[in-house]
């Protein structure tokens, strides 16, 4: 079972062709994505031609099409396991830690991921994706003024570098968090396994 585990981790590598990491741009508007369908008549359906242009601007020079296209190979990484998991339902009998069976059961994943892939490229329209997402939350939450504060920033050279480097922020700091927190967070689950395992213990009499 560790070789399936280990082979399915290399197998989603096919997919690591750019970084998943996104910037404050994807952050505010692909990740809203949700809030939508709970918040739809608060978005105007109607956005106005100079401030549709100034969300295209800044759209633009926040790389919108690249993170979106990041945060879709994000989800196809994210949906291995479903698959990996339908096969083995699919056929029992690639559920097995023989040599031969990992091999086809490789095969098998790596054949289906890259189909995946490619029908879901072909069939996710970006441009569509971020009309639909991003202009009606740009439009809800920022004026004309705002926006085109934010596209100066952006123009400037601390802007500039802003969006070059948030990605490596970002995962700097999960990595720091993940060094602090899951020390800490391990030895409280050990805490809490050994008071549940003491409990089912005989008591002494």
């Amino acid at each position: 079972m560790l070789n399936r585990i280990f082979s399915t981790a290399v197998i989603s590598g096919l997919f690591t062709t750019i970084s998943v990491l996104p910037s404050l741009n994807l952050l505010t508007a692909i990740a809203q994505t949700p809030l939508e369908s709970k918040d739809e008549t608060k978005i105007s359906p109607v956005i106005s031609p100079a401030k549709r242009a100034l969300i295209k601007e800044l759209l633009e020079i926040t790389g919108s099409s690249k993170n979106a296209s990041q945060v879709i190979e994000s989800m196809i990484r994210a949906e291995l396991p479903n698959l990996v998991s339908t096969i083995l339902k699919s056929v029992p009998t690639l559920d097995s830690d023989r040599p031969e069976v990992q091999n086809q059961f490789s095969e098998i994943v790596s054949r289906m991921a890259i189909k995946y892939r490619d029908r879901v490229a072909a069939k996710i329209d970006i441009g569509q994706l971020i009309e639909q997402v991003s202009y009606p939350i740009y439009d809800k939450y920022f004026t004309e003024s705002e926006l085109r504060d934010i596209t100066n920033f952006y123009k400037s050279s601390t802007g500039k570098k802003t969006i070059a480097i948030l990605p490596q922020i970002v995962s700097d700091s999960m990595s720091r968090t993940n060094e602090i927190l899951l020390p800490k967070m391990t030895s409280i689950m050990t805490e809490v396994i050994s008071e549940e395992l003491l409990n089912l213990l005989p008591k002494k009499k």
